[in-house]
C-alpha cells in the first residue's frame, strides 16, 4: 500500500527544477488522500511520463502561463488521479491511438512511442487500474484509477 498524495508529491519534487527551468506552474489539489495497492515507483514513472509528456506539448506549443494540475482524490473505494495541462488537448483523431506501442507525435529522433504504451501496461497489467486520457477544454487530463 502507498499513497497517492504522497507518490505525487514526491514525484513533483524530483522534476521540480525541470518545471521551473520551464516556467511550468504546477498545482497539487489533494481532495482526499487515499492508499492504492501496487508498486510505488512503477506508479511514479506513470506519473513522471505524463509530466514530461505535458511539459513537452506546453514548451512545443509555447503555452502562455503553462500550468499542470493534479488531482488527487477518490472515487469510490480507489484512488483517482487527474494530470490536466493547458496545452490545447490530444487531437480527436488520434486520441484512440496514444496508448499504442511505437506510436509518437513526436518528430523523428524525439520519440519511441513506448512512454504512454508502458505506463497503460504498468498501470492496468501490472497493477489491475485503469489509465486514460480525454480533453478538457484547456488540454489533455490523464486519468489513473487504482
Amino acid at each position: 500500500k502507498f499513497s497517492t498524495y504522497e507518490a505525487v508529491r514526491k514525484t513533483i519534487s524530483i522534476n521540480d527544477a525541470m518545471l521551473k527551468s520551464n516556467m511550468i506552474a504546477v498545482n497539487i489539489i489533494e481532495k482526499e488522500d487515499c492508499e492504492a495497492i501496487g508498486f510505488r515507483n512503477e506508479y511514479s514513472q506513470v506519473l513522471m511520463n505524463i509530466i514530461y509528456n505535458a511539459k513537452d506539448i506546453l514548451v512545443e506549443k509555447k503555452v502562455e502561463n503553462p500550468k499542470i494540475t493534479i488531482t488527487v482524490e477518490k472515487c469510490g473505494d480507489k484512488s483517482k488521479v487527474s494530470i490536466a495541462d493547458n496545452g490545447g488537448g490530444i487531437p480527436e483523431d488520434i486520441l484512440d491511438k496514444i496508448f499504442e506501442p511505437y506510436f509518437t507525435t513526436k518528430e523523428q529522433g524525439k520519440g519511441t512511442g513506448l512512454g504512454l504504451y508502458m505506463s497503460k501496461v504498468i498501470i492496468e497489467k501490472n497493477m489491475g487500474g485503469e489509465l486514460k486520457a480525454e480533453n478538457s477544454e484547456d488540454g489533455a487530463v490523464f486519468i489513473i484509477i487504482l
